[in-house]
């Protein structure tokens, strides 16, 4: 994970954010006694519809950025999520009509996961009081493989579906959003998230057409968190003679500069082993110059 800390000298007003508290990522690992998972599989006739559930433990990994990374926390943003099913079968059966007279049905999903890549997860949000916070739009991912053996109203059939398999499950039939309701607390300097999820996925296929599947995940996760690595930290002071310092622990960093803090066009300044400061002189030429200390 590549970790960088920026800063920006506007020459005639310095700038450096050096007061201000950073988001530092955390990684929380779910305590599967206390996580669990409640999957329910409706399957829609038209004419009639039959519920099944069945529930599992969970485990897996989240990381999330804290601001600040001690209590009380102002805010947070769950910026992945990856969660398993412990139970490596779930299982649904249905009868539909009197006796089963309309017909039965058989659904097994094997591997279940829960997914929220970086670029699918919802804004940073903030904290109340106790810890409560609701982060919204969150796009999952939802992963396994689902056995089905149909014989309903002149329906038969039976095969599987890959749920992360786009050619099984088409584009407009992708999950819906959902908001993560959780409460950040500390056991002394360990944080630990709670929060509960709600997804659903609908899913038809020509195999069995004229009845619609419904997927409902719904359950609650508990964790705690260890601190991952922090960015680099970089410092400035004025050294006289109209010039700046900038300083940092010794490590291997890369020190760019750039006219944007968008740092399209970075001029890398080139530093010896063990360097840990650089001195520059202002450009009267240049307004402001941004800078930055990143790992390679």
């Amino acid at each position: 994970m590549r970790m960088l800390a920026a800063l920006c000298l506007s020459f005639g007003a310095l700038v450096a954010g050096l007061g201000q508290v950073q988001a530092e990522p955390w990684l929380f690992t779910v305590n599967e006694k206390k996580s669990k998972i409640d999957l329910k599989v409706t399957l829609d006739l038209g004419i009639t519809k039959q519920s099944d559930s069945d529930l599992s433990s969970v485990e897996g990994t989240m990381i999330a950025e804290l601001t600040p990374s001690s209590p009380p926390g102002e805010t947070i943003h769950i910026t992945s999520v990856n969660a398993q099913s412990t139970k490596s079968k779930l299982q649904f059966k249905y009868s539909f009509g009197p006796f089963g007279l309309l017909g039965k049905a058989k659904f097994s999903l094997s591997n279940l996961s829960i997914r929220i890549d970086p670029e699918d997860s919802g804004e940073e949000t903030q904290l109340d009081d106790d810890g409560n916070f609701t982060q919204e739009e969150n796009q999952p991912t939802l992963a396994g493989l689902v056995l089905y053996d149909v014989n309903v109203v002149g329906q038969k059939s039976k095969g599987e579906i890959d749920l992360s398999n786009p050619e099984d499950i088409p584009g407009d039939q992708e999950q819906e959003p959902f908001d993560i309701v959780g409460q950040l607390t500390w056991e002394g300097d360990v944080p630990v998230l709670k929060f509960d999820f709600d997804i659903e996925q609908e899913v038809e296929s020509d195999e069995f057409e004229g009845i619609t599947v419904l997927v409902s995940a719904n359950g609650s996760v508990f964790a705690y968190g260890e601190r991952l690595a922090s960015p680099p930290l970089l410092a400035i002071a004025p050294t006289g003679g109209s010039q700046l310092r900038l300083a940092w622990e010794i490590g291997d960093y890369i020190l760019e500069a750039a006219a944007e803090p968008t740092f399209a066009e970075p001029e890398t300044i080139v530093l010896t082993d063990g360097q840990a400061e650089h001195i520059i002189k202002p450009d009267g030429d240049q307004t402001h110059r941004f800078f930055r200390l990143r790992t390679p």
